[in-house]
């Protein structure tokens, strides 16, 4: 069954224009936060180089606007999962952003953290639930998941080697 056609393209549009407004939310956020705490921090040695993370924002975005247009084309012939799919998107679309939020503009690594392990835990049932819509979906997420793993390897690493202050009541 081809689902994706002409009609479809408006819906890769959309997907294409939420993908830019995360990666445009997610620089801003950062560039909002960096100054001498975040230049302070000690990094694991595993990190890449700056200038990596808005090439491989780019790809991750780029396959997240397909996998999702290719299950929001399934939405007539599978409305229940691809609810629960595009719900599970719209999550990750709010931590993502979080995350930016909480790391860089509060400099709250060791808080941000928390909120990346419910990330993780979200992109997880995000393939599992595309997958069941389409296998082509959930594989196009596979470069999501695997920055996110580097992402919270190194997260875990800034959080475990560096010092943060307790939050005050």
């Amino acid at each position: 069954m081809n689902v994706t056609n002409s009609r479809s393209y408006p819906l890769l549009a959309f997907f294409g224009v939420l993908s830019l407004i995360l990666l445009l939310l997610g620089g801003w956020l950062t560039y909002a936060g960096l100054g001498d705490w975040y230049y302070e921090l000690d990094f694991p040695p595993f990190q890449p180089p700056p200038g990596l993370f808005t090439p491989a924002w780019v790809v991750v975005l780029s396959c997240l606007a397909l996998s999702s247009w290719l299950v929001a084309s399934h939405v007539r012939y599978r409305p229940g999962a691809a609810a629960l799919a595009l719900s599970l998107y719209g999550a990750q679309f709010v931590l993502n952003v979080g995350w930016s939020l909480l790391f860089f503009t509060v400099q709250r690594p060791d808080i941000a953290l928390w909120e990346l392990l419910v990330l993780d835990g979200v992109l997880l049932a995000m393939f599992w639930t595309y997958g069941r819509i389409s296998i082509w979906a959930a594989l196009l997420l596979a470069p999501y998941i695997a920055w996110l793993v580097l992402s919270t390897a190194i997260n875990s690493w800034i959080v475990q080697y560096n010092v943060f202050p307790l939050l005050s009541g």
